[in-house]
């Protein structure tokens, strides 16, 4: 029976391509064996099957000419976020903090590890708006015939910046952990036919939220380096400040 559903979530047109594991991490860390084995990226797609963006994207994932572009060059997985109670320990896996949208994609170098589109991973959480040209163009650039250089960390000031804008994006992080325990149940509830009376409200709460850091996290991380390379020390950056959540007291 649970072959019979991995199959049909494989093949299916409408994108539910999301089905919940036991063992989303070993599911991960055996895909990332493989993409070694056959030296190509790992493609992480971390989604949900009530959500239109995520089975959108593993839609035309599974339709030419994408399919045949990310079966000739990478690895594939799909990890289900659930109702937002899971996923997270794969995003840690690989050095990032959360995923603030659905789907968010993890394309990750064999030899490192290391997530190499950084800047971009979260763009797909409007991937209903993103057409197929526009998808190919991107895993094509990323792909192993045609992947850019990752930019080098080359000063010890550049270091100390990067690591001030991740300890404020893990605490940001953290802010949309506990905003996905509120909303994650009453999403539940909407997809259940019983949509709470609070819903919407605390969905666009955290919508807002979620959607500014990874703007405000690479305009920290853009200032940074413009600034580093026109030869100041001791930079002092100016983080944003997000206003308290209606469930944060």
């Amino acid at each position: 029976m649970a072959a019979g559903r991995a199959l049909a979530a494989e093949t299916d047109p409408d994108g539910r391509r999301y089905v919940e594991s036991a063992t989303p991490l070993v599911d991960v860390e055996l895909a990332l064996d493989r993409a070694k084995e056959r030296d190509r990226p790992l493609l992480v797609v971390a989604g949900a099957n009530w959500c239109h963006d995520s089975r959108a994207l593993a839609s035309r994932l599974g339709q030419s000419p994408l399919a045949d572009l990310v079966q000739e060059n990478y690895e594939l997985v799909f990890v289900s976020v659930g109702f937002y109670e899971q996923g997270r320990d794969v995003m840690q896996r690989f050095g990032v903090p959360h995923y603030y949208a659905t789907p968010t994609v993890l394309i990750i170098d064999p030899s490192s590890g290391q997530v190499i589109n950084e800047a971009d991973r979260h763009q797909w959480g409007n991937a209903y708006n993103i057409g197929m040209s526009a998808s190919v163009d991107y895993f094509q650039k990323w792909s192993n015939e045609d992947r850019p250089a990752e930019p080098v960390v080359e000063s010890a000031e550049l270091r100390r910046l990067d690591q001030e804008i991740d300890a404020f994006e893990r605490q940001l992080a953290d802010r949309v952990v506990a905003g996905y325990a509120v909303v994650g149940p009453l999403l539940a509830a909407t997809e259940a036919g019983n949509r709470p009376e609070k819903f919407s409200a605390s969905w666009d709460e955290l919508s807002k939220f979620r959607n500014a850091i990874p703007t405000a996290v690479q305009e920290l991380r853009t200032e940074a380096r413009r600034r580093v390379a026109a030869g100041e020390d001791n930079v002092q950056l100016v983080f944003p400040r997000f206003a308290p959540l209606s469930w944060e007291g």
